[in-house]
C-alpha cells in the first residue's frame, strides 16, 4: 500500500508473544468493505437474472462469461445457495438458477450473503455523541437504500441508462 508521498506503507502489530510484526497490507476493520467476492457475487446474480431460459446456467458457462475462475465461482455460488438466493440444479443439464423472483431479491440480501452485515463502522451503535449519531444515521440510510433496491430495479436502471438515445423527431 502506498501513502501520499509514494512510499510503501506498512503497519506494525504486536503478536501474542509480545513481538512486533510488520504487515505490508494491514487488515481493515470489520466495517463495510465490498470485496472481490461481493463484486463477483453481484455479477453472478445479475447474470442469472438476465438468463430467462428454462434451463439452469452451468458453473463453467458462468465462469467463462464472467471471466472468473470456476473454483472461486463455486465458493461464491455456495454462499449464495446457503443464503437461499440461488438454487443448484443437479444432472446433465444442471447448474444454477435464481431461487427467488428478481423482484424480491434486494442488494442488501446479496451483499450480506457474501460480506456479512452491512456496517459502516464497527460498533458504531456503541459510539457516543454526535459522531456516533452520524455514523448510525449513515448506516441506516445505506441499509435502507440497499434494502429498497431490488435486483430487478437495478437491472431496469442499468438498461435505462445504457439504452441508445433516440434522436428521431
Amino acid at each position: 500500500m502506498r501513502n501520499g508521498n509514494g512510499s510503501k506503507q506498512q503497519a506494525a502489530t504486536v503478536s501474542k508473544a509480545g513481538k512486533t510484526e510488520v504487515e505490508a497490507f494491514p487488515r481493515l476493520g470489520s466495517g463495510l468493505r465490498i470485496t472481490t467476492k461481493g463484486r463477483y457475487g453481484l455479477r453472478v446474480m445479475v447474470e442469472l437474472a438476465r438468463h430467462t431460459g428454462p434451463a439452469a446456467v452451468a458453473l463453467r458457462d458462468l465462469a467463462q462469461r464472467l471471466t472468473i475462475s470456476e473454483k472461486y465461482l463455486w465458493h461464491i455460488a455456495r454462499l449464495l445457495t446457503s443464503a437461499g438466493l440461488i438454487r443448484a440444479v443437479r444432472g446433465a443439464h444442471g447448474g444454477y438458477r435464481l431461487a427467488q423472483p428478481v423482484e424480491t431479491i434486494t442488494l442488501q440480501d446479496i451483499i450480506e450473503a457474501l460480506e456479512g452485515p452491512c456496517q459502516l463502522v464497527p460498533a458504531a451503535e456503541h459510539e457516543d455523541g454526535a459522531a456516533g449519531l452520524i455514523w448510525r444515521e449513515l448506516e441506516r440510510a445505506l441499509v435502507a437504500h440497499l434494502h429498497a433496491l431490488t435486483l430487478r430495479g437495478a437491472l431496469e436502471q442499468y438498461d435505462a441508462q445504457t439504452a441508445a438515445p433516440n434522436y428521431s423527431i
